[in-house]
Order: structure tokens, then C-alpha cells, then sequence
């Protein structure tokens, strides 16, 4: 293998690593995806590759863990928390709470949204008003709002949940 290229593997892993995990972090709080999403999926297979790499360059470390089983226990821990989440998933046919919680928000009316929020819904509406969404009753959805607005629902959503920092 290229020794330049064997040289900076762990460097390149360790990089890659704070980027994919980051960007991760920031979807999974819903911050930005939509700025971040492409990049963290196409950093990720490069960061697989790199950890393949760096396996390579560093197999007889890897060889000691399975001889003296250290590697058993993390593996075991790690396969389970996957499975936490890929079974119950595949059980029931979507994706985890998140992404059904988003979207019952966004179908919200903004008047429900706003007992929720305990704030009255015309500053709301008001906050809505003034990031540039067309605000054409209290009664609508936050998905209306959206398509009323020419805009994305989960901007709506993310601009409501902003204003009540």
C-alpha cells in the first residue's frame, strides 16, 4: 500500500470522525440537516473507508484484541444497541419517533401549537410574520403556512421553535 497514504490513515480517520460526528449530532437535534445531510452521508462512506485503512495498517493490533477477546464485549454492546433500534424499526415498518413527531408538528394548527408551546398564537404568528411567512389565520396548519409561504414545512416549524428560545 502507498506509504504516504499509510502515513495519514489515522490522522484522516480522526478528522473524518469529529465531521460525520458532528454533522450527526446536528441532525439528530434537527440543527441544520438540511445544510448537512448530503455532506455527513458522503463523509461517512469515505470514513468507512478510511477506518478500513486504518484496520489494515494496524491489523496485528486488531489480531490481539480477538486473541485475548477484548474486542467481544464492545462488540456485543454495540451490536445490541443497533438492534434496539433496527428491529423495532423494521417491525414496524418506519423510522424512529423523530421524524413522526416532526411531522405531527407540522400538520399542527398553529393555535394548537401554540397551547402547546404557551404562548398565544398571534405572536406566533407575529414571529412567523416577520421571518417572511404568509401568517393567514391562526387556524392553519403549519404545513398551510409552509405551502402558503412557497417555503419548506420544517422552516415553519424550526422558525416557531427558535422564536420561544
Amino acid at each position: 500500500m502507498n506509504d504516504a497514504l499509510m502515513k495519514y490513515v489515522t490522522a484522516v480517520s480522526a478528522a473524518l470522525f469529529v465531521v460525520v460526528a458532528g454533522s450527526g449530532i446536528a441532525m439528530f437535534f434537527g440543527v441544520g440537516e438540511h445544510l448537512v445531510k448530503e455532506m455527513h452521508e458522503w463523509l461517512a462512506v469515505v470514513f468507512a473507508i478510511a477506518v478500513g485503512l486504518h484496520l489494515v495498517r494496524n491489523w496485528k493490533g486488531m489480531v490481539t484484541y480477538f486473541r485475548k477477546r477484548t474486542i467481544a464485549v464492545p462488540a456485543a454492546l454495540v451490536a445490541i444497541a443497533a438492534t434496539a433500534f433496527i428491529v423495532p424499526a423494521a417491525l414496524n415498518g418506519h423510522e424512529g419517533p423523530m421524524p413522526a413527531l416532526f411531522q405531527a408538528l407540522e400538520q399542527a394548527k398553529l393555535d394548537d401549537l401554540a397551547r402547546v408551546l404557551k404562548q398565544p398564537s398571534e405572536n406566533i404568528a407575529n414571529v412567523l410574520e416577520q421571518s417572511g411567512f404568509v401568517v393567514g389565520s391562526t387556524d392553519l396548519s403549519l404545513s398551510e403556512i409552509a405551502e402558503d409561504s412557497g417555503r419548506a414545512p420544517k422552516d415553519v416549524l424550526m422558525t416557531v421553535l427558535d422564536a420561544r428560545r
